[in-house]
């Protein structure tokens, strides 16, 4: 009887490893905790009556190699996108050309010292009743991703803090991933993720869209 061609065997075994390699995809438990941001404050759990127009400042980032320009850009559009379909308040952008004309600064975060004018010539050049700091404070593009957020509501006349989020998403946490999956499962674009629901976590602008419809939704309610 021929013995196999050790060379055979070996290229065969490799074919079975690949193909259970490409047929298996990481699981998750259906059954288990959901994440729920916790590190939120809010003065009010009903918004002000004549807070109706609210201007979104240019994203920052807490360190300046945290995110290229085109993942900031990117990571605004989403937040703002989620933000308006929240309907709490008219949403109109404060521009980073403007800020930089009017203070010589294209961005400003809730945490740093503000020109003590920033916010009454948001509110003259707007007509707004409220101004909201965005700032990215961690970000991990590549699987698992993450995403930390720091973002503040204040009145525009005073400066009085309305409400704040700080919260770390981060997928490599099965509750987080649990959470980001139930979202997908409700707002899934095609076929493809409805197969390999996993895809949505390696996806850092769909995981983005997850966090910051989590985010908004701490939002007082109107």
């Amino acid at each position: 009887m021929k013995s196999p061609n050790p060379t055979h065997a070996w290229l065969l075994a490799l074919g079975l490893l690949l193909a259970g390699c490409q047929n298996t995809k990481p699981s998750l438990p259906e059954l288990g905790a959901r994440f729920e941001p916790k590190n939120v404050y809010r003065a009010v759990e009903v918004l002000p009556g004549d807070l109706q127009r609210v201007v979104l400042m240019p994203i920052t980032a807490s360190t300046p190699d945290l995110a290229t320009l085109d993942h900031r850009n990117q990571l605004a559009q989403i937040l703002e996108e989620e933000l308006r379909k929240t309907h709490r308040f008219e949403v109109v952008r404060a521009t980073r050309e403007e800020l930089r004309r009017g203070f010589g600064k294209d961005s400003f975060s809730a945490a740093e010292s503000l020109p003590a004018d920033l916010l009454t010539r948001i509110q003259s050049a707007h007509s707004a009743d409220g101004v909201l700091f965005v700032q990215i404070s961690s970000y991990r593009p590549f699987p698992p991703v993450s995403l930390g957020w720091e973002l503040r509501l204040v009145t525009a006349d005073q400066g009085r803090t309305l409400w704040s989020f700080d919260e770390t998403f981060d997928a490599s946490q099965a509750e987080v991933a649990r959470s980001a999956r139930d979202y997908f499962k409700s707002h899934h674009t095609g076929a493809s993720e409805l197969a390999d629901p996993q895809a949505d976590l390696r996806s850092p602008s769909r995981f983005a869209r997850y966090t910051a419809k989590a985010a908004w939704q701490t939002l007082p309610s109107r």
